[in-house]
């Protein structure tokens, strides 16, 4: 043989082997299959004849050997296993028990859940299909078992975080509460122990974990992707949703304004709402919106008969009063003596009436956002905060811009921290010329879970008003009222008894919240005292900017609704104004109005169009203002530009010295937020007085610089006061 044919003849051991861990049960099944068809007949027949002298496989009753019957077994378990449908089905059995258990948490009962699903199943299905949507996904991955976990976890976890946040608060969670993440690491202490608090980063210690381990443990998927007919699939269940939401809303089986956040959720599910708080942001943009339209809105309130009689201009003071209402009426409640004395007197003796408001149990900033601007939170997404994606960076006109304009000084106080809400931007926006925030207050005092008592209120009110000799705009958002209520005993000073039938569990926070309001009334008839002493002209406009979260329901209201709470326009001027029930978008426009001021466009729209049309217009002017092309005011920025003033009392460093072991620190007006920095670096300081601040000697050397900086409990920076060069 030559060398030639030996090579040829030669094949490679390992091109002549099948390795063992290739071949597949299916393929020796079938390999035996085509060796029976490759046997001439003479020869099958003496093979058959052969075989019958062995013993015969046993049949079923179809008639399948039991060969055959594994065979088909394994051509099912193989189509199972790797069919794109097969996986497409999986999802959807999985979404249907997400949505099933995301209905429990968002009712808190496990009853609740199969309520909707048999009460509701369309909406249910509708909710299934938007989970579904979602966990299709994980199939354009080879960890599919590992990314349809995660997406349940991600859905689990958002359900969870729903239950935990309504047993707070009656408002439950929207995706406008990731931009509040920062504001509530700031309230940990008030709602949770520090056991709970550890409870919780060990739980999410614990997830993390087991979201790695899962991601090693799961197996890849080794059969064939099917990308395209997985990328149908979501194209298909995509347009299921997309039609049958506008076929919902369109024949109210669904809607997309939530004007009641909470009702929306129980009734339109957990994964349509918060879905939809996520999509939905700002004002959408009007169909008739553009120039024309906007300058004919312009024209008619140009047009407005002016206001008759001169013009008044007295200190003007709003106090937002933290889940303030009179608990006089409610059902099941019974006090030992009347908790609000003071607002009771002034609703007999002021003009008065109930003040609907946007929230309920929580949103404060929203009831303050529709008082100052005139515009609807409705108008924005569903659970928008327009004070935290709009305001706090676009200029808007409001009652402080309208007031300015007539020579008022601006100023704003909130005996809470100055970035919640980001407060601190928007009031800058709003044209505010200066923010007392609790880093620039003294002489607290805090209630048991931990929010600033109200009476230092009327301090801060009147160094406002001393602080100019012109006319004042004061507005004041209170805290004192704020949940959490606890529910142990001895948690408050015992100014009143309280009785609570309609609900056992609830005594206990009733009676806390009670004692709260009835120490917020004693502030303001003490504010009122001195007031009047002050011998000048003023309006004390009170009102509540919602009801508390403890779980009132509406049969428990004599005369009023859930979203209802109360005003009244305490002043010394003998104002004629009518009791009347009112919105809180509409108050500004009653004020300015009777006072002969001058409103902005959003507030005149209130005295000019009525139901819808005010709806349409007054949306239009929000959307010009904030979204669209400002055609309202030319293009130009309706509020100038301003650097807000932090704090109504200047803080000055005088001087340093040394004290042996420490270094005192002398100026005016600090408190417990006032720090030293040497050289911009932080170093610890001892609050002794509103005069002194001590640091430890060792911390400063000749030539360093030194400044005081009031710091916030998030250590942002907020003000600093001159500098001084140590000797």
């Amino acid at each position: 043989m030559s060398k030639k044919n030996k090579k040829t003849n030669e094949k490679p051991v390992e091109k002549s082997i099948k390795k063992v861990i290739d071949i597949d049960d299916d393929d020796i099944l079938d390999k035996a299959d085509e060796s029976d068809d490759s046997i001439k007949p003479d020869e099958k027949k003496a093979k058959d004849s052969k075989s019958d002298k062995k013993e015969e496989t046993p049949k079923d009753e179809s008639g399948l050997s039991k060969t055959k019957r594994k065979k088909i077994a394994k051509k099912i378990k193989k189509a199972v296993k790797y069919s794109i449908h097969t996986w497409i089905f999986r999802c959807f059995l999985c979404a249907l028990g997400i949505e099933l258990i995301l209905e429990m948490f968002g009712r808190r009962s496990i009853l609740g859940g199969f309520a909707f699903l048999f009460n509701s199943p369309i909406v249910f299905l509708y909710n299934v299909s938007i989970i579904f949507f979602t966990l299709l996904f994980a199939l354009f991955i080879r960890k599919r078992v590992f990314g349809i976990a995660l997406i349940s976890i991600v859905w689990l976890v958002c359900g969870l975080i729903n239950f935990i946040v309504l047993g707070f608060r009656v408002t439950p969670f929207a995706a406008v509460d990731f931009l509040m993440v920062k504001d509530t690491f700031s309230m940990i202490d008030v709602y949770y122990t520090k056991f709970q608090q550890v409870l919780i980063v060990f739980g999410l210690l614990l997830l993390v974990v087991g979201i790695v381990f899962l991601f090693k443990k799961t197996p890849k998927y080794e059969g064939q992707m099917n990308v395209k007919l997985t990328m149908l699939a979501c194209v298909i269940v995509w347009c299921v949703i997309w039609g049958f939401t506008n076929f919902g809303v369109k024949h109210n089986i669904i809607s997309d304004d939530f004007a009641n956040l909470g009702m929306a959720y129980q009734e339109y599910g957990f994964a349509y709402c918060f879905t939809n708080s996520i999509i939905d942001n700002g004002i959408s943009k009007p169909d008739d919106y553009g120039k024309d339209a906007i300058l004919e809105i312009k024209a008619e309130l140009d047009n407005m008969e002016e206001p008759k009689g001169k013009m008044k201009t007295p200190n003007i003071i709003i106090i937002q009063l933290e889940s303030f209402f009179d608990p006089n009426g409610l059902k099941g409640l019974t006090m030992s003596e009347n908790p609000v004395p003071n607002f009771d007197k002034f609703k007999d003796d002021y003009p008065s009436g109930y003040l609907t408001v946007p929230a309920l149990g929580a949103g404060t900033a929203n009831s303050e956002f529709e008082v100052l601007t005139g515009i609807k939170s409705t108008y924005f997404g569903a659970g928008e905060y327009p004070y935290k994606t709009t305001v706090n960076d676009t200029p808007v006109v409001s009652l402080c811009s309208v007031l300015s304009d007539q020579g008022y000084a601006t100023h704003a106080i909130h005996n809470n921290k100055g970035s919640f809400y980001d407060r601190d931007d928007v009031y800058n926006s709003m044209g505010f010329d200066d923010f007392t925030s609790i880093e620039y207050m003294y002489n607290l005092e805090y209630t048991s879970t931990g929010w600033a008592k109200d009476y230092t209120l009327t301090d801060d009110i009147l160094k406002c008003l001393d602080s100019t000799e012109g006319q004042d705009f004061v507005f004041t958002i209170s805290v004192q009222g704020h949940g959490r209520y606890p529910s142990d005993k001895d948690t408050c000073e015992d100014h009143i008894q309280v009785e609570y039938t309609f609900e056992e569990a609830m005594e206990e926070p009733f009676h806390y919240y009670v004692n709260q309001i009835y120490e917020m009334d004693e502030m303001l008839g003490q504010l009122k005292e001195k007031l009047d002493e002050r011998g000048e002209d003023y309006i004390l406009v009170l009102y509540g900017d919602h009801l508390p979260s403890l779980n009132i329901s509406q049969h428990q209201l004599t005369d009023s609704t859930l979203f209802q709470t109360e005003y009244v326009f305490v002043n010394n001027m003998k104002l004629k104004l009518e009791d009347e029930d009112i919105a809180s978008n509409e108050m500004a426009y009653k004020l300015l109005k009777e006072l002969n001021i001058p409103a902005g466009y959003t507030q005149k729209a209130h005295g000019l169009y009525e139901g819808d049309e005010l709806d349409d217009k007054l949306e239009m002017l929000a959307y010009d203002e904030l979204f669209g092309e400002n055609y309202l005011y030319d293009g130009h920025t309706p509020v100038p530009e301003r650097h807000i003033r932090r704090g109504i009392t200047p803080i000055v460093l005088n001087e340093v010295a040394d004290n042996g072991s420490s270094i005192s620190v002398k100026g005016e007006n600090f408190n417990t937020y006032s720090v030293v920095f040497v050289n911009d670096k932080k170093v610890d300081t001892d609050y002794i007085s509103e005069n002194e601040l001590l640091i430890d000697s060792k911390k400063v050397s000749s030539g360093d610089e030194i400044v005081v900086k009031q710091v916030d409990m998030a250590h942002h920076q907020l003000s600093e006061t001159n500098m001084i060069v140590y000797n």
